[in-house]
């Protein structure tokens, strides 16, 4: 029997321990050399792909973030830029809220803050007291890691209500 400095423990559980010698132990190891660099080239892939999809669908949202809060402010600029006007049911000039959503300013001038968004995306209705800001929006993706049938022709959409009178 070998002394027990050269025996090695490799399995136990609570019905079977396993104590294997230390030339096993070797021959063992030396039929596992590789396969931790074939489990990585394998699984690498599927994790890039994995992060691909955080990435996009993270950027989406962070652009229907921002159209949310484009006809949030486009919405808000209707109902408060009606200085003069006779009636307290009226509304600023539909071109300039469309401005205001795409371009953050009434005077449409700069670059569209989000980069396909155009004032024909955007549309204002004024009806019974209220006003609603609606646009829609093309989403086009960041990194083209993810197949390109998953990522094509996903709209997004926004709408905001705000009343006009009290």
């Amino acid at each position: 029997m070998e002394p027990i400095h050269q025996m090695v423990l490799i399995e136990s559980s609570p019905t079977r321990t396993r104590i294997v010698r230390n030339r096993d132990m070797k021959r063992f190891v030396k039929k596992q050399k590789g396969l931790a660099a074939v489990e990585f080239i394998i699984t690498v892939p599927l994790l890039l792909v994995l992060l691909g999809g955080i990435i996009e669908f993270g950027n989406a949202f962070v652009r229907y973030n921002t159209l949310s809060k484009l006809v949030q402010n486009g919405c808000r600029f209707a109902v408060t830029d009606i200085y003069g006007t006779a009636s307290s049911d009226s509304i600023a000039e539909v071109a300039d809220i469309k401005n205001m959503v795409v371009y953050g300013n009434k005077a449409g001038t700069g670059t569209a803050l989000l980069t396909t968004l155009t004032t024909a995306n955007v549309t204002v209705t004024h009806a019974d007291k209220y006003v609603v800001v609606s646009a829609s929006y093309t989403y086009v993706p960041l990194v083209n890691i993810l197949p390109a049938s998953l990522m094509n022709n996903i709209v997004l959409s926004a709408s905001a209500v705000m009343r006009t009178t009290l």
